[in-house]
This record gives structure tokens, C-alpha cells and sequence, in this order.
């Protein structure tokens, strides 16, 4: 009889050694509570595109939309995330920004994570 092999229930892992970097250490609890959001919708099977919009973001993390957009731009400038098609909103449609995380493979073959955070360091 088969087993089952379950790989347990949905989780957003956070290494020790990312949390060691300057880029995790300076990064705002607003930045950060938005990265985990960001881990959370991380699918293997969308090839490391993850949707947000900054509606949404502000709905997740009951914050405003400055809060979000700064939390935002402190991902992108210490190379937790980076930008892989920028959202629009009009009259007929709207479109959530998508956003690769640097440390997942970009799901082309043989790809490996950038790991940008890791090479970040505050300016003097």
C-alpha cells in the first residue's frame, strides 16, 4: 500500500541567515510583515510571480496606503523583491504589480535565487 507523502501543512519559512542581514535588520515591521504576506502567496507553480496590489496589501496588514507603498519601496531597494510587471488601474480594469522573490529561482531551468538582500549594506 502506497503512503501518503505529504509535505505538511502550508507554511512561510524565514532562515536565520536572513535575518542576520542588514537588510532584514533595517527593514521597517511594516516592510517586514509585507514580506511575509508576499512568502505566503508564493506558489512554485506560478514560476516565482507573486500579484499584490497595494489595495490589497493595505487589506492584509491593516495599514494605510503610505505605510504600504514605503513598505514597498524598502523591499525593492534592499533586494527582498523585484518588480516583474508594473500594476495599472483604470477605469476598466485594474492590475495588481507582480513581484519576484530574489530568494526563489525565477522558474526558468537551471535558474538560481539572486539572493539580492544578502549583497545590501546601509550607505554611511
Amino acid at each position: 500500500m502506497a503512503r501518503n507523502k505529504s509535505k505538511g501543512d502550508p507554511h512561510v519559512r524565514l532562515h536565520l541567515y536572513e535575518m542576520q542581514t542588514p537588510a532584514w535588520q533595517t527593514l521597517s515591521v511594516d516592510a517586514r510583515a509585507l514580506l511575509l504576506e508576499l512568502r505566503a502567496l508564493y506558489r512554485q507553480s506560478q514560476a516565482n510571480v507573486v500579484f499584490l496590489s497595494v489595495r490589497e496589501a493595505m487589506r492584509r496588514l491593516n495599514i494605510g496606503q503610505r505605510r504600504v507603498e514605503r513598505a514597498f519601496a524598502d523591499l525593492k531597494e534592499r533586494g527582498w523583491i523585484r518588480i516583474e510587471t508594473k500594476g495599472s488601474f483604470n477605469c476598466k480594469m485594474g492590475q495588481a504589480s507582480a513581484y519576484r522573490l530574489t530568494n526563489k529561482e525565477d522558474g526558468s531551468p537551471g535558474s538560481k535565487p539572486t539572493n539580492d538582500f544578502m549583497r545590501w549594506r546601509p550607505s554611511p
